[in-house]
């Protein structure tokens, strides 16, 4: 693993330059070629991309979009940031023919992350997935074992993983003997007032769009006009709700504070509080809980239409108790160590990450670094990212068995080494999905 200052030092604005080219010695032959794919101009896509431009020795030698407006804007942006043209395809099957390609970044809707980043190794690819980094908990386990089998190096978009700051309070706390005492308690929650969807109608594929690539390993249905390009995420069969979509962030928090794999029990409750009047499948509002051994036990409040304001106005956050004290992660790098009095002990926030050597701007600067822990390891070798396979996986796997306990009615018992439902047969039907005829490549 890099040390502290060699991890920071990827993302250092002394080091990159506004075209994504290097100024100084890095050999052609150490150059890293990816390939982003799920680029539309309003997507996740879209930062990731001009973010990994920013990292030294990346090229961007391909650009993937089911959606042929998206491949022209994301071609158009890699030319005039780094001065290549980048080739345009839209089946990332094709792709990963490219015998010079190193690696993928795969922005694509949650029923293509593991399906994609497990083509992508078989192929010997190294992978940047999203989170969450499956749609189901056996596609998690799968992935999971790819990424051992092949070696490959993986890494999912769990930024706060990268964060100087968090990494910097997590250090201080050890140094420190744990002056809030052992942390066993995480409170997190994400709230936010999405718009509606509307009452969507069946309609004629746009001449712009791939409507079968898009659904991929998905059962096939006829296209609706309020799928594409976001909203898929509130529909069952391609997304995996607000806890797939917000939750693994800080739940990867929680997880990361208390130490522990996989819970024991996952019990959650919610349903449609807010309705909308529209085509939302999933609830909008959730109450999970997550008990690890040790007595230790995470929750996560998540509202997707809430009009209201949130805890110290941040939309997501986690609070994580000892017995002397406590921490508070809040979004963008802010992170402060109170007493059991409430007594701010320490902070770290974006200036003091501006300091150790990010960027000023916090969102990009996590992306920036994290794709850089990315491209270092590929170069290196090392499986060893700041977010691998295993871990997110893990993450990932909170909210969406989450999402498997709310629709059983009842909690569920799991083992904590592997995360398997124990003596539920019925959780055990939902640890996978149904995939579109001849596009099972997991074999399962």
């Amino acid at each position: 693993m890099y040390s502290r200052r060699q991890f920071l030092g990827y993302g250092s604005a002394a080091f990159i330059a506004a075209s994504g080219r290097v100024f100084g010695a890095e050999a052609p032959s150490n150059r890293v070629r990816l390939a982003i794919v799920g680029c539309h101009e309003l997507g996740r896509g879209q930062q990731v991309m001009k973010s990994a431009l920013r990292v030294p020795g990346v090229d961007i030698a391909c650009v993937c979009d089911v959606d042929s407006r998206a491949r022209d804007f994301a071609a158009a942006e890699v030319e005039r940031l780094s001065g290549f043209a980048p080739r345009k395809e839209k089946d990332l099957r094709k792709v990963l023919e490219y015998p010079t390609l190193d690696g993928v970044i795969l922005e694509t809707p949650d029923h293509w992350h593991a399906y994609g980043a497990v083509l992508a190794m078989q192929a010997g690819k190294h992978v940047y997935v999203e989170k969450p980094c499956c749609f189901c908990p056996r596609e998690g386990e799968i992935l999971v074992d790819t990424w051992k089998r092949t070696g490959r190096v993986l890494q999912v978009g769990s930024q706060r993983r990268s964060s100087s700051n968090y990494r910097a309070a997590f250090a201080w706390l050890a140094e420190n003997g744990n002056p809030v005492g052992e942390l066993r308690f995480a409170k997190c929650w994400y709230a936010s007032n999405r718009a509606s969807i509307g009452r969507g109608r069946v309609a004629p594929v746009p001449e712009w769009l791939d409507w079968d690539l898009w659904q991929g390993p998905a059962p096939r249905v006829a296209y609706r006009d309020n799928v594409v390009h976001y909203n898929w995420h509130w529909f069952r069969r391609w997304g995996t709700a607000e806890t797939g979509n917000n939750a693994p962030h800080f739940a990867d928090v929680a997880r990361w504070a208390l130490g522990g794999k996989f819970p024991e029990r996952v019990t959650t409750a919610g349903g449609l509080v807010f309705p909308k009047g529209d085509d939302y499948e999933w609830p909008d509002t959730y109450s999970m809980s997550f008990e690890y051994p040790g007595g230790k036990f995470a929750t996560f409040e998540l509202v997707s239409h809430l009009r209201a304001r949130t805890f110290k106005n941040a939309g997501s956050g986690a609070i994580v108790y000892g017995d002397r004290g406590s921490v508070y992660f809040g979004p963008y790098d802010d992170v402060c160590v109170l007493d059991e009095k409430g007594v701010e002990i320490k902070r770290w926030d974006k200036d003091t990450a501006a300091k150790a050597g990010s960027l000023t701007d916090p969102t990009t600067s996590l992306d920036i670094i994290h794709m850089s822990n990315f491209v270092a390891c590929i170069r290196s070798g090392s499986q060893k990212t700041a977010a691998p396979a295993d871990e997110g996986y893990m993450s990932s796997y909170m909210p969406i068995v989450a999402n498997i306990s709310l629709d059983l009615h009842e909690p569920i018992r799991t083992d904590p080494e592997t995360g398997r439902p124990i003596g539920n047969k019925a959780a055990e039907a939902l640890w996978r999905r149904e995939y579109e005829k001849g596009w099972n490549v997991f074999q399962v």
